[in-house]
């Protein structure tokens, strides 16, 4: 399965991760397909279920995380670790 099928259900699974903050991992099924997503910042991956054991890499899914870093610049990753120290 390629990231560009089911655009839907990678997006649905993206916006519950994004309005669901606590939420690290599901895992559900759609047509008799089974999936598993984790939260693994700044993204939400996604995987299949394999037709053998074990699972594919689907796709990911940035999360608002993702794009608040990426306009951050090159220099984000101190400017997070600043933010956490002030916090």
């Amino acid at each position: 399965m390629k990231a560009t099928d089911m655009p839907e259900l990678r997006q649905k699974i993206g916006q519950l991760f994004e309005q669901l903050p606590g939420l690290e991992s599901i895992e559900l099924t759609h047509g008799g397909k089974r999936y598993r997503a984790r939260r693994s910042m700044p993204w939400v991956c996604m995987d299949t279920k394999a037709p053998s054991r074990g699972w594919d890499d689907w796709t990911e899914w940035p999360l608002p995380e993702f794009y608040r870093r990426r306009a951050m610049g090159p220099n984000w990753q101190e400017q997070v670790e600043a933010e956490r120290r002030a916090s």
